[in-house]
């Protein structure tokens, strides 16, 4: 039997036991006997298995010849996979880039990251020039070599404050990039949209994503103009009727971003993005308020955090039962997609020990979505924070710091020991911007999310298992 502590974490559903075994990455389910063995084991109290059953012997023995239940690797070093292969991927597999346009913004949204409530970031008057714009783009030319079809992004503040920039920019990436499939997309309050914008963006065929957090009184809480200090709802209407009028193929692909704030009645901004006539046919994803680096506490309503975690609820039953099928989820689809991607397609590892390997939850910096701000920096994403010098990875004119890229992959090394000997080691979400205090990257702030994060994942994985079995089809899912 067992001599020593296997790596596992173990849970109780419904009545119902199971493991996940960190080092394979496998969630396994076990009768009762088994998951109480496996529990004195894990807490080196075996005192009542002087004599272990034979229907207990026989299961762990299955479990340990299908290469589960070993014990945790003190030998395994943490480091990126594929830190080696970055500065390669960089010289010519990049394929997706945002242009910064501006910091700037007509509307002073009260979550936003650039509105004061967040360190180091506030709205000013930055722009991009037309001479950074062309390097930038010249720039991600040289080293997209590789990608048949690219994504270009222009982002802010509110980028339509610069849209002969972007115009200027759209008609230069034809030349550059000619030959290849170009994707656009904008994301934009919509505020300042006109005819001639609308014509621009339908002809040139971008993405366009709109913010919008719901109806009226939602939308006008939070979403404000800078100068007047009046809601947004209206006008975002008004444009949306006018795209439409202009070109109804186009208003189809239309998609919006909302933000939650669980200060406000969540059930009524979930109704108004499945049942409002212009709305309800659109796509839209939701976007938690972000908490990292706010100047102060978010503090979360009780009642209306109730009625999110009821209406994920809905969501469950519409994926599982034929009952609710007249509740089509929008706002929280994504509660189940992430749930595809995170569990139904994780790797499994059978039959090999890692000698390296990193947490979960950092990605390629820059290699998915690298940003360029309006001075011409880059960053791995246009969530990090831009003041941040540790979070840069070079520039247009001196291209990739790769050892800065290098430290950004390998953020976990500062937490290399609790990292090993943690059980959601490989199913972490930790990104580096929560890593990030006043300028460095901080092992005590990393640490103070750890918590969380496993208390999240655990109830991540009893989702994705109570939705197996009860007949959510995740092969099917978009």
């Amino acid at each position: 039997m067992l001599s020593y502590i296997p790596h596992i974490h173990l849970m109780e559903l419904y009545g119902e036991y199971y493991f996940y075994d960190v080092n394979t990455n496998a969630i396994v389910s076990i009768p009762f006997e088994t998951y109480g063995y496996l529990k004195a084991i894990v807490s080196q109290n075996t005192d009542d298995y002087a004599e272990v059953p034979e229907k207990v012997r026989e299961g762990i023995e299955f479990l340990i010849s299908q290469g589960l239940l070993s014990q945790k690797s003190e030998e395994l070093k943490i480091q990126h996979t594929e830190a080696n292969i970055l500065e390669n991927m960089y010289e010519n597999n990049l394929s997706t880039i945002t242009l910064q346009v501006t910091q700037n913004c007509n509307l002073r949204c009260n979550y936003c990251v650039y509105s004061g409530s967040y360190h180091n970031r506030v709205h000013n008057n930055k722009r991009m020039s037309w001479e950074t714009a062309k390097k930038a783009l010249d720039f991600f030319h040289k080293h997209s070599s590789n990608s048949r079809e690219i994504s270009v992004g222009f982002y802010g503040g509110e980028p339509l404050l610069e849209f002969k920039l972007i115009k200027k920019s759209v008609a230069y990436i034809k030349e550059l990039f000619n030959g290849k499939d170009v994707i656009y997309t904008l994301t934009t309050n919509a505020t300042l949209l006109t005819e001639e914008m609308i014509l621009f963006f339908s002809e040139n065929n971008f993405n366009l994503v709109i913010s919008l957090d719901g109806p009226k009184d939602i939308q006008n809480k939070n979403r404000i103009f800078a100068d007047e200090h009046k809601g947004t709802f209206e006008i975002i209407m008004q444009n949306l009727n006018k795209i439409r009028s202009i070109d109804e193929k186009f208003y189809s692909k239309i998609s919006f971003n909302a933000v939650i704030d669980l200060n406000q009645d969540f059930a009524c901004a979930n109704d108004f993005f499945m049942t409002y006539d212009e709305i309800k046919e659109l796509q839209v994803t939701g976007n938690y308020i972000d908490d990292a680096n706010r100047t102060d506490r978010y503090i979360v309503n009780d009642q209306y955090y109730v009625d999110s975690q009821y209406e994920i609820f809905k969501v469950f039953l519409y994926y599982c039962t034929d009952i609710f099928r007249i509740y089509k989820p929008k706002l929280l689809n994504s509660v189940v997609t992430s749930l595809k991607h995170d569990m139904y397609e994780r790797f499994i590892v059978k039959g090999q020990k890692q000698k390296h390997s990193s947490p979960g939850g950092q990605c390629l910096p820059g290699i998915h979505r690298l940003l360029v701000n309006v001075d011409g920096k880059l960053y791995p994403c246009e969530r990090l924070n831009e003041s941040s010098d540790v979070l840069c990875i070079g520039d247009i004119d001196n291209g990739f710091d790769i050892q800065k890229a290098k430290n950004i992959l390998n953020v976990s090394s500062i937490t290399a020991e609790q990292c090993r000997n943690c059980w959601a080691f490989k199913l972490c979400e930790q990104c580096v911007s929560l890593a990030e205090e006043e300028g460095e990257l901080s092992k005590t702030r990393r640490l103070s999310i750890c918590n969380s994060m496993r208390n999240s994942q655990e109830q991540k994985i009893k989702n994705y298992i109570t939705l197996r079995k009860y007949g959510c089809n995740f092969e099917k899912l978009d």
